[in-house]
């Protein structure tokens, strides 16, 4: 007969394996993709106050609304049997040499930081949310996304010196959980009154800077079909998008202003994206792409490609390239005749930014001659 402790660590390890599996293994029904970081009610809540809409619809408000609704009646059960990340951190605890080397808890002020920023519109640190750091495991093959995806090894070895230090002292969700127990809510948010103050003051200067510091930025990135205005502060970086696009043209990026680092964007390298594909808006737990139909997705306009003439082999070299007219699915491209020698010249209304020409353009001497520039906010084609 299994004892109470030997059950739990029987279940912890079989969803700790069937949440790898999700993340970065099998073939899977695209929406179970999305199904790990979508069970945190700290991220449905903080995005739909940022984004001024319940964005999760009704099937994906059922997780993790049942998961507070757990934290409600028993506290941190989802932690203790259910959270993933949780699990893994746990692993070291036989050995663990027992250190205070964090002796202050910080989750409180990490989770006021998030509601007050998301209050103005900017959940700010909510990329911290547990759930999301674990999906980013899916996202190993780049580089860039090892950024925020430091924090697992990180505390997975800080844990052999502090036992769970991540869940106690700095988990926003696990706090979250304690704020939302009947037994415990009231004694928790008594406690943490400064960190509440603080944590207000300090996600309300972040609402305000991040955005001006986004501004800045030399050259906006494209971002994926769907993508709200404030993408770079409301995608959480689970990195889902990135492992669900076909043509893998979904990106980490590698530098930008602070608020930008590591978000996902397009890359038209050798393909654009396809014009029936909408995979990235279907799995995205955070409404930071909106989910769009196969129609809504046609007529998304993300940028616009502009011809550089001094590169193109038709405009510069006087040699025959419509390479882009070709490969350009919209019709976008337009012919004019420069010496008896066609050239191209794109249509801004017709232009979706797919980048399909910018993947394939030929241009060698300076580098490709067409590229994508982005639209932010995102436009609907009319007509």
């Amino acid at each position: 007969m299994p004892t109470a402790k030997s059950l739990r660590i029987s279940v912890r390890l079989l969803i700790l394996a069937a949440a790898l599996f999700f993340v970065i293994g099998g073939p899977l029904p695209i929406w179970m993709e999305r199904l790990v970081p979508a069970l945190s009610p700290l991220t449905v809540f903080a995005e739909s106050i940022a984004q001024r809409t319940w964005y999760a619809g009704l099937f994906w408000s059922i997780p993790p609304l049942a998961v507070l609704l757990l934290a409600v009646l028993k506290g941190r059960l989802f932690c203790q049997w259910l959270c993933p990340l949780g699990t893994l951190y746990s692993l070291p605890q036989k050995v663990s040499l027992k250190k205070r080397i964090l002796p202050i808890r910080l989750n409180a002020l990490i989770f006021w930081i998030i509601i007050s920023a998301s209050l103005l519109g900017l959940p700010a640190l909510l990329w911290l949310d547990p759930l999301s750091t674990f999906r980013r495991a899916g996202a190993w093959t780049e580089a860039a996304a090892w950024i925020p995806g430091l924090l697992i090894p990180i505390f997975l070895l800080l844990s052999f010196f502090q036992p769970q230090v991540w869940c106690t002292h700095l988990c926003p969700l696990g706090y979250g959980f304690d704020l939302a127990n009947f037994k415990t809510g009231k004694a928790v948010f008594r406690r943490d009154r400064r960190q509440f103050i603080t944590g207000l003051g300090l996600g309300a200067g972040a609402a305000v800077i991040l955005p001006r510091i986004n501004k800045s930025a030399p050259t906006p990135s494209v971002l994926p079909p769907g993508a709200t205005e404030h993408f770079a502060e409301t995608c959480t970086r689970c990195y889902a998008c990135v492992d669900a696009c076909p043509v893998e043209i979904i990106k980490v990026k590698k530098g930008g202003p602070l608020s930008e680092l590591a978000m996902p964007e397009l890359v038209f390298n050798e393909y654009g994206c396809e014009e029936s594909c909408n995979r990235c808006s279907q799995l995205c737990p955070t409404g930071a792409i909106r989910t769009l139909s196969p129609d809504e997705k046609w007529r998304r306009q993300v940028g616009v490609a502009r011809v550089e003439k001094e590169k193109c082999l038709a405009w510069a070299d006087n040699e025959y390239c419509m390479v882009c007219d070709e490969y350009c699915p919209y019709n976008a491209i337009e012919t004019v005749w420069e010496g008896g020698i066609a050239c191209p010249v794109v249509d801004p209304a017709l232009c979706r930014g797919c980048g399909a020409c910018e993947g394939a353009c030929p241009a060698y001497r300076a580098g490709k001659a067409i590229f994508v520039h982005a639209l932010n906010p995102q436009q609907k084609i009319k007509g």
